[in-house]
């Protein structure tokens, strides 16, 4: 292999220390990137500095970004997405390109993918007529929602739904970016509030509420079509408190495992063989298109359940930037990568 260059991209303005060689979150992945011979660095993207970014770009072979897709008013579709498809143009391998990232990376695979082994009840609303009309009126009494915002991170636009009162058409919702306590809107409130969500022209995704959340997450990291490892999570955004069902449990750490963790082998087989190439051809996506890095969450429904198709219903897929992730992940990142370019 002749001396690629590559390049890790970070956010932040011109004032910011952050540096992949360095972060305790790339530190590997740029050492194990150097010593297979390629020429690393560490870039910054801020809107205020993008057309000396994408310049500097131009000089890489490819780029690896980590920027979420929403952070601090910034919304990466302005300006940061169309410079990496203008440098994918000219030749540099952007990881992941922004066309793959609109097609699995948003909540609107959950829909795309519902009748797949892993979906369920999902359903969209791609107006915000449509979502008045139809949301409130397919809820029975007992029933919990979640609504999902088309692009977030961090639980940002995450809301369980479910009525307080059903005769009065009060609804209880909770939004798991900042864990509140429950709100009880009215249905003008409710629909007042949600109609902000449709002002881009995105959907809003409508999910079963899982009560399975309760057993934890599992979190496959991905590069390509092989699974590098995994992270599990006791207690996640939204979890129900055990002593009282209306109040949140607090979120717990993740604990990381290589891809040879024995926990998670029937995740890892179904994934490799069945889910990721159901997910390729659904959406046409070849093999070096598919993202260097993502995730996919998992609610476990049945916890000693034999076969994987009963065990895992899939709650969201990550790809615009998974951080932090398994070491395990490193190798397989770079061999990707070598083969790609």
């Amino acid at each position: 292999m002749k001396n690629e260059s590559v390049a890790i991209v970070l956010y932040g303005d011109s004032s910011s220390t952050r540096n992949a060689l360095t972060d305790d979150g790339f530190k590997p992945l740029a050492d194990a990137l150097s010593d297979a011979g390629f020429s690393v660095h560490s870039l910054l993207y801020h809107d205020s500095t993008a057309e000396q970014f994408y310049s500097s770009l131009l000089g890489h072979s490819a780029a690896l970004i980590w920027v979420d897709p929403i952070m601090q008013g910034f919304d990466r579709r302005n300006h940061l997405d169309p410079l990496l498809v203008k440098a994918a143009d000219q030749g540099v391998l952007i990881a992941t390109h922004p066309s793959i990232i609109g097609t699995i990376g948003t909540k609107e695979v959950l829909y795309t993918t519902r009748n797949m082994a892993w979906g369920g009840d999902t359903d969209i609303y791609r107006e915000y007529e449509d979502f008045a009309a139809r949301f409130i009126s397919s809820m029975g009494a007992g029933d919990i929602r979640v609504i999902k915002q088309h692009r977030g991170a961090s639980g940002s636009g995450i809301y369980k739904v479910r009525f307080a009162d059903y005769e009065r058409q009060l609804l209880g919702v909770t939004h798991a970016r900042a864990a509140d306590q429950e709100r009880i809107l009215s249905a003008d409130d409710f629909h007042l509030e949600f109609k902000a969500f449709f002002s881009d022209d995105a959907p809003l995704l409508n999910q079963r509420w899982a009560d399975t959340i309760t057993n934890g997450m599992v979190r496959c990291y991905m590069t390509g079509g092989k699974v590098g490892g995994f992270g599990y999570q006791e207690s996640i955004a939204l979890c129900p408190h055990p002593a009282d069902p209306q109040a949140i449990r607090p979120t717990s750490r993740r604990f990381y495992f290589s891809e040879d963790c024995g926990l998670f082998q029937d995740l890892r087989r179904i994934m490799e063989v069945d889910w990721i190439p159901q997910l390729q051809q659904l959406h046409g996506i070849a093999d070096n298109m598919m993202p260097l890095l993502w995730d996919a969450d998992f609610f476990i429904d049945e916890v000693n359940a034999n076969e994987a198709e009963r065990k895992y219903t899939l709650c969201e897929i990550n790809v615009s930037c998974v951080s932090p992730f398994p070491v395990s992940c490193v190798p397989y990142m770079v061999s990707e990568l070598k083969g790609r370019l």
